[in-house]
């Protein structure tokens, strides 16, 4: 990789999308023109003209999973209000893809590395299935999650003042409640996500992706505890309800 590159990625990871930076590039500043009179597509001087087709495939892949990502945050609740910034961050994403694919298709390139710089950004700077898919997906995952979490502290309210003297009834809704509590320091109380699942939308592409697979990885520990306290208190809920069979 040039240091062209190194230090479009650098600037790129510090800032909230990278599509935001495509746009606003002046003309000419992603690949090499050499005039209107030049057809990128069947001039002999311009390199890597086969390559473009797996170039474009590739641009329209990552905009079709963009797209459905914005699908899955709409049609999910946001308990959290994390979705909407994240739709923000897919839809900027998508249309810096969509530029960049463009300048692409458009350029007559000089010399293969050339190509290669302007292609690189496709996959480097926008980090669609090594990011923003898990990162969406674990935001779509904690609005299930707060979600079940909500209708199990409406079933324990409802269950509390019919245990009575029930010495199991008692036992299981304590159980219950333990459990939903556990769930609550993994997820967060809406309108505040946990710490972890908070930080996700916050992650941007990088050259270097450690730290965000790293801020995933503890995300994903945390979902799948709360998944399984839930679970735990769907469980000892039943159990009441049993108890107090007559």
């Amino acid at each position: 990789m040039n240091r062209a590159t190194s230090k479009y990625l650098a600037v790129a990871a510090a800032v909230v999308t990278v599509a935001v930076m495509g746009l606003a590039a002046p003309s000419g500043a992603l690949g090499t023109t050499t005039g209107a009179t030049t057809n990128p597509s069947t001039d002999p001087s311009c390199k890597g003209t086969n390559i473009k087709p797996t170039l474009h495939k590739d641009a329209v892949r990552r905009e079709n999973a963009l797209s459905a990502l914005v699908s899955a945050l709409r049609a999910s609740q946001d308990p959290y209000g994390l979705n909407g910034a994240q739709i923000a961050a897919l839809q900027d994403a998508k249309s810096g893809i969509t530029t960049l694919d463009g300048v692409i298709s458009g350029t007559c390139y000089p010399t293969l590395s050339a190509l290669h710089e302007d292609g690189s950004k496709l996959f480097v700077g926008y980090r669609v299935f090594w990011l923003r898919v898990p990162q969406t997906f674990v935001i779509v995952a904690a609005d299930h999650l707060a979600e079940a979490r909500i209708r199990l502290g409406s079933a324990a309210g409802k269950l509390a003042p019919l245990v009575g003297s029930n010495a199991a009834a008692q036992a299981d809704l304590a159980a219950m409640n333990q459990a939903l509590t556990t769930a609550d320091g993994k997820l967060g109380v809406p309108p505040n996500a946990g710490a972890t699942i908070a930080a996700v939308p916050g992650l941007v592409p990088a050259k270097d992706m450690s730290q965000n697979g790293s801020v995933l990885r503890a995300s994903y520990a945390d979902l799948l505890a709360a998944r399984a306290a839930l679970m735990e208190a769907r469980s000892d809920g039943k159990k009441t309800v049993a108890d107090l069979q007559p």
